[in-house]
């Protein structure tokens, strides 16, 4: 059980701060715009601590409110109504050649593919937690990955050998 102290609060920023900064950037492919999901999801939690029983609960209900989040930031007028002034949202140095082509690739996936791709392969979920936590059945989360390994293989036009 989730005590709400600041000292508990504190032990979950730094257990899923990252995790949850990956899950917007991937969303918005924006940093700024990553943080500040990472601040709201990290204010709503404090609002919400109590109702929490277990880490597992924690960790899944963040990850759905960064999506969820994410989706809204991309939904909302402000963001239709402008444009990047930088198409790059990482710096360079960050990857490898070959780490930042397979980045840009799932990047530019939709993001229903983008997502299970990235929790499966980056967060180490499985199909049945992806599940759980994008709120579909197994078996689209599974046509889903199946589907995104094969547009990344598309795009990557068989150029390296990744084990998808």
């Amino acid at each position: 059980m989730y005590d709400n102290s600041q000292a508990e609060f504190e032990k979950i920023l730094r257990k899923y701060g990252d995790s949850i900064y990956r899950i917007a950037l991937v969303h918005t492919q924006n940093e700024m715009d990553a943080q500040d999901v990472v601040q709201e999801v990290f204010l709503k939690f404090a609002r919400n601590a109590s109702q929490f029983q277990s880490d597992e609960h924690i960790k899944a209900w963040l990850i759905r409110v960064a999506i969820n989040m994410c989706t809204d930031l991309k939904r909302s007028a402000w963001n239709r109504k402008t444009t990047e002034l930088n198409d790059e949202c990482l710096p360079a140095e960050e990857f490898t050649t070959g780490e930042s082509e397979l980045y840009q690739a799932v990047m530019s996936l939709p993001v229903k593919y983008k997502d299970v791709i990235h929790l499966f392969y980056y967060e180490g979920y499985s199909i049945k937690e992806i599940s759980r936590i994008t709120e579909q059945k197994e078996n689209a989360v599974k046509t889903q990955l199946s589907r995104g390994r094969v547009l990344l293989k598309e795009l990557l036009k068989g150029e390296y050998d990744y084990a998808l």
